[in-house]
């Protein structure tokens, strides 16, 4: 083997090194930040959720008013984003831990109901899937620019706070037993 060829070699092993500590520590980074809710939807915080009608996976109609009495989280997510996918476990565990009767979930992808449809029964969702489809939706939900978008609703039908990242199991029943409305506390 040549100099130049050796010398090129040796690199590989500190590249491979210097990537992965970067890794561990952006991950790290991450792991640390707390919940913040949207500046952009602070103005809905405490207001009356606008009614829509979406059809789920199945074909079942679902109304943001069906869910009055009990808390709902409606995610708008995709199956191709990655912390929407990180996310899905938490949900899932969520919805093995809290009564449908006192929390009701509701996970919007604007994708091809097939496409959503697959992806649900590959990861054993267990709370309500729909696509978007041509629904026309109205503001704040129409406002989403970013995914995953988590709109917490108190049972009595208020915006109580809306998060635009992934998040974990502890995050959401934070949110979830928080008192208040508007952005959620830090989580540590």
């Amino acid at each position: 083997m040549n100099e130049k060829a050796k010398q090129n070699n040796s690199l590989i092993p500190i590249a491979i090194i210097t990537i992965a500590v970067i890794a561990v520590g952006t991950f790290a980074t991450l792991k640390k930040q707390s919940v913040t809710a949207s500046d952009s939807f602070s103005q809905w915080f405490g207001t009356d959720a606008p009614d829509f009608t979406v059809t789920d996976i199945d074909g079942n109609k679902h109304s943001i008013s069906d869910y009055r009495g009990k808390n709902l989280i409606v995610i708008f997510w995709a199956t191709w984003c990655p912390p929407c996918r990180a996310e899905i476990p938490h949900l899932i565990e969520l919805r093995n831990q809290e009564s449908e009767d006192n929390l009701a979930m509701l996970a919007i992808s604007n994708e091809d109901t097939e496409k959503v449809k697959n992806v649900a029964k590959e990861q054993k969702l267990n709370y309500t899937v729909a696509s978007l489809g041509n629904t026309p939706i109205p503001r704040p939900f129409a406002e989403v620019k970013a995914i995953p978008t988590s709109f917490f609703i108190n049972p009595d039908g208020k915006i109580k706070t809306v998060v635009v990242q992934s998040l974990t199991l502890k995050q959401i029943k934070t949110i979830l037993n928080a008192k208040t409305t508007g952005p959620p506390e830090e989580n540590k």
